[in-house]
């Protein structure tokens, strides 16, 4: 009798309205490379966690796939750029398409009052 094997993915469907923010900030030009776009974006502990898209790391030939779950090294900078945040985290460049609805721009703000960016 073969072994049963139970497998996890974790990810998640974007709205219509995340995925043409999604589309507006992608189609934008940078002026560093950018390493992933984040929808559904929050700050926790000096890191950004949210849904990634067009991730550019790959390890061994493998990408992550779009609508993984996220988070970022410590942040850097930010900065505003058009109409859309980029974070400097320690790990690369990332752009924030969208904020988690309740908890994500209030993260956020709070992240940018505090000042620390060591």
């Amino acid at each position: 009798m073969p072994n049963a094997i139970e497998v996890e993915l974790h990810g998640k469907d974007v709205s219509d309205f995340q995925l043409s923010r999604l589309m507006r900030a992608s189609h934008r030009k940078y002026s560093v490379p950018i390493t992933a776009f984040i929808s559904e974006a929050f700050i926790a502990e000096d890191t950004c966690a949210g849904v990634s898209f067009d991730h550019a790391e790959k390890h061994e030939g493998y990408r992550k796939a779009d609508g993984a779950i996220l988070r970022t090294g410590k942040i850097h900078t930010v900065r505003k750029e058009g109409r859309f945040w980029m974070l400097e985290a320690q790990d690369g460049n990332y752009v924030i398409a969208g904020f988690l609805r309740g908890v994500g721009r209030q993260s956020f703000l709070r992240f940018l009052r505090t000042g620390e960016r060591v």
